[in-house]
């Protein structure tokens, strides 16, 4: 056992340096195919893409400054898969991108929130006008 110990722990840290990422032609041609095994890893794929950019910004980005992608409260599964497959056929020159990079991109499109820091800011500086104003009448 002592002598395969080596070889084995060798097996569990170089195996992730030779994975291969999905790209997104790859997974745009598994969208595509109607089998179960298929859209079971589309959407799997593409479903666990947007909780991450959900919990990404919900947890880490608070300020907002990174991720901009707002989800309306009420998007089905499928209608995130559409997107990314309406997306991904329009940036042919981007099929060899990692997918991940291509389904976060085709969130940001559709559902954009960039105008959101600006109406934190605006806020903010009518809440200073408001103060402001009060203190004048003081």
């Amino acid at each position: 056992m002592k002598k395969y110990f080596p070889f084995l722990i060798f097996c569990l840290v170089a195996h992730p340096l030779f994975g291969k990422s999905i790209t997104n032609q790859e997974l745009l041609a598994t969208c595509k195919d109607k089998s179960v095994e298929s859209q079971n890893f589309c959407y799997g794929f593409i479903i666990s893409a947007a909780n991450a950019a959900q919990f990404y910004r919900n947890i880490v980005d608070v300020e907002h400054e990174f991720i901009k992608i707002c989800f309306p409260e009420h998007v089905s599964n499928k209608e995130i898969v559409d997107i990314f497959i309406a997306w991904a056929e329009k940036n042919l020159s981007v099929l060899q991108s990692p997918a991940f990079v291509g389904v976060s991109t085709s969130f940001s499109k559709k559902y954009s929130c960039s105008g959101e820091k600006e109406d934190k800011e605006d806020k903010e500086d009518k809440k200073e006008n408001q103060l402001e104003n009060t203190k004048d009448s003081l």
